[in-house]
This record gives structure tokens, sequence and C-alpha cells, in this order.
């Protein structure tokens, strides 16, 4: 009976040495980047990533488009001007018009993006990749310009407002 009894202990000890506890998977949202490239008309650029969300809450639905709903994809721009990374967002451009006092105004542009709502039923981890298309500042890349390349830094945010970690893209040459 000492016998049964020890092998029973030694059996229990051993099966409750090698269970592993899973590690959850975090809340707030995780991101890898893919790719980055200009688009085919060379309007604007194509990211991709992958993401990672462990409450499974990601996206917005249409109606959701005001105050912190109103993005979920927030993007700081750079262009490469005389060997520095200058920040350029929100983009910024004089749009010349001769009927306004000033002969113009400045027009402002947001780089944030948005992706939409991930059916998600089960409330279930979620991963993936995401391609979104950016803007980027075509009107100051003229020929006076020094700036030939761009890249972006990005983040996500769930629908709970968890905030990702910030993915820099590679290099992006414009022409």
């Amino acid at each position: 009976m000492k016998f049964k009894s020890k092998l029973a202990i030694l059996f229990a000890i051993t099966a409750f040495v090698s269970c592993k506890k899973e590690e959850p998977t975090p809340v707030s949202p995780t991101i890898t980047f893919v790719e980055a490239k200009l688009s085919n008309d060379k309007l604007s650029s194509v990211i991709k990533f992958d993401f990672i969300d462990g409450d499974g809450d990601l996206g917005l639905k249409q109606e959701e488009n005001i105050g912190e709903q109103k993005f979920n994809v927030f993007v700081d721009y750079y262009e490469k001007r005389n060997g520095l990374w200058v920040l350029k967002s929100p983009i910024v451009n004089w749009k010349p018009d001769i009927t306004l006092p000033l002969g113009g105004f400045f027009d402002t542009t947001i780089v944030n993006a948005r992706f939409p709502f991930i059916e998600n039923e089960l409330d279930r981890a979620l991963q993936g990749e995401i391609k979104i298309v950016l803007l980027y500042n075509k009107l100051s890349l003229d020929s006076t310009s020094t700036a030939d390349t761009i890249k972006y830094d990005l983040y996500i945010k769930d629908r709970a407002f968890h905030k990702s970690n910030i993915i820099t893209t590679s290099y992006i040459i414009v022409d």
C-alpha cells in the first residue's frame, strides 16, 4: 500500500510540475511593422502591420466618428530634409485664393486614420494584418524641396482606448 501511495504522490507532483500556465495575451494591442510603400498612383502610402489584441475589441463602427473615436490609427509623418528627419504632421499647406482678404488660407490635413470594426462576438483575442492608406505631403515635395524620403511612426487604440506600442515604418523614397 505504501508503494501505491508513493507512486500516486509522485505522479501528482510530476503532473503538477509539467503543467504550464499559458501566458495571457495582453489586453492592450501590440503591433508589428510589415511593409511600407508608395501607392501605385504615388499619391499616398500603403502601410501594412500585424496586430494582436488580447480583449478583441478593435476597430470603429461607421457611426463612431466623433471625439476620441474619430480615429484609431494615430500617425506622425516625417520628411527627411538635408539629412534630418522633420515632423510634418499635421500637414499644413498654403492654399491661394484671391477672393479672400489675405489671398489664401492655410489648409491642415490630419494624417491619422481609422480601420473598421472587427466583429468578435466571442470576445476572444484577435490577431491579423491591417493595411492602411496614408497621405503624405505631395505638395511640399516639389522641385524646390530637399525632401526625397518619408517615414511614419504610428500606434493604434482599441475600443477601450488601450494604446498599442509605437512602430516606425521603413523609409519610403518619393519621386
